[in-house]
């Protein structure tokens, strides 16, 4: 079965890609899959704070993210089979890892205010430059706009 796979770290504008996903998995008949990539922030590490709560906290939190994500796609697509997977590592990297067998790669492209509102945070940029297979790249729309998908880069 084709798949489609969303990358989700709890923000607004990962809550558009889901959306977006999971009515694109059930228009096309594919499977949605959810991938929530944590790691420990450097900041941490090199404090030598980082003990094993830690890294369970941070995997937790990823965690929680993918349940909330999970029951969204549910809730816009009741019929679409769904996968998850939480994973360590830097976020470009391990979601081109986990969606490298997807029909189609969907990701968020975080909304920064002024001039930095014209370029694409470096997760869509990464994952833009090394994704495989064709990518969608949602903007989070502001008031007053259509929230169709047309404005997608």
């Amino acid at each position: 079965m084709d798949t489609i796979a969303v990358l989700i770290n709890g923000s607004e504008e990962a809550a558009a890609s889901i959306e977006f996903g999971a009515r694109e998995a059930a228009l096309r008949h594919c499977a949605l899959r959810l991938v929530a990539v944590w790691e420990v922030p450097a900041s941490i590490l090199g404090g030598g704070v980082a003990g094993q709560e830690v890294y369970d906290e941070f995997r937790e939190t990823a965690e929680s993210l993918m349940a909330e994500a999970v029951a969204k796609a549910a809730e816009l697509a009741p019929d679409v089979p769904v996968e998850t997977r939480v994973v360590k590592g830097q976020p470009g990297p391990a979601f081109i890892e986990e969606s490298r067998d997807a029909t189609l790669i969907v990701a968020a492209r975080r909304r920064h205010p002024g001039i930095k509102e014209l370029v694409m945070g470096s997760i869509s940029k990464h994952i833009v430059s090394h994704a495989e297979r064709p990518v969608v790249v949602i903007p989070l729309l502001g008031r007053g706009q259509s929230s169709r998908s047309e404005g997608s880069e």
